[in-house]
């Protein structure tokens, strides 16, 4: 059964407007498709306590990294494909992270992917100064305009609401997040200059990365996301970390 709870409540909840940048019809937009793995390893926490479950490092699977496709407008399917980068998962504040669909991981493959998009898009902003981080992959949402990129979360959620038939998802967490992201602070994030070589990876978290990377059982499925619970406490040169989930679509 669905909580009757009014969308405006938790707009207001999260302490943003919706008004003011953009608007995404939710019911109206396509569904993509998810290939691969994403894990995702607990490094720190955040840096607001109140939103969030800490910081986060996504590890790409090698060989099966995590992708996400969908049609264009003109008809042709692009492809976003995550490289290794800080991600807070959803920065939903934790007076409503009991709601169902609104856990800081509860659409965690779409956080992934909307969070690598303003990774790339920070970077592309900075490229008179950081030319040198700018990947391939980064370039490929060069020309993504703001809107495009929250409905992009609404592609991702309403596919793994419609894949895994999530309670409440195209009805109540859906709109409400993908709204959420389409608001003026989340546009300040995406003109955002001068960030990309600050979050850019340390050389411990590198290590971090090679390492999982070249020991693949150590990326086994963990469900659900807990930074606080059942993660076992691992070590990469000076870096503590935990593997907290793979999320696959294989």
């Amino acid at each position: 059964m669905i909580r009757r709870i009014s969308p405006l409540i938790l707009v207001a909840a999260f302490g943003l407007l919706l008004g003011g940048c953009a608007v995404v019809d939710y019911d109206n937009v396509p569904r993509g498709n998810f290939e691969g793995e994403a894990v995702v390893v607990w490094v720190g926490p955040g840096q607001d306590s109140n939103v969030g479950d800490g910081r986060f490092l996504y590890v790409p699977v090698e060989g099966n990294e995590l992708v996400f496709w969908r049609s264009g407008a003109d008809g042709k399917t692009r492809e976003i494909r995550p490289e290794a980068f800080y991600t807070d998962g959803g920065s939903v504040p934790r007076s409503v992270q009991s709601l169902r669909g609104f856990n800081a991981w509860g659409y965690g493959p779409a956080y992934v992917i909307h969070d690598w998009i303003f990774r790339a898009r920070k970077c592309l902003n900075d490229e008179a100064i950081a030319a040198n981080l700018i990947t391939d992959e980064m370039r490929k949402i060069n020309g993504m305009s703001f809107r495009e990129s929250a409905i992009i979360m609404a592609e991702t959620i309403r596919t793994l609401v419609d894949d895994y038939e999530i309670d409440g998802g195209h009805e109540l967490s859906g709109p409400i997040i993908s709204n959420v992201t389409a608001g003026p602070l989340t546009h300040a994030y995406w003109t955002a200059k001068g960030t990309c070589a600050s979050e850019d990876l340390t050389a411990s978290h590198r290590a971090v990365v090679e390492e999982l990377q070249g020991r693949r059982s150590a990326l086994r499925t963990r469900s659900p996301l807990d930074a606080a619970k059942g993660a076992e406490l691992m070590q990469a040169g000076s870096a503590a970390y935990r593997v907290i989930g793979t999320f696959s679509f294989e």
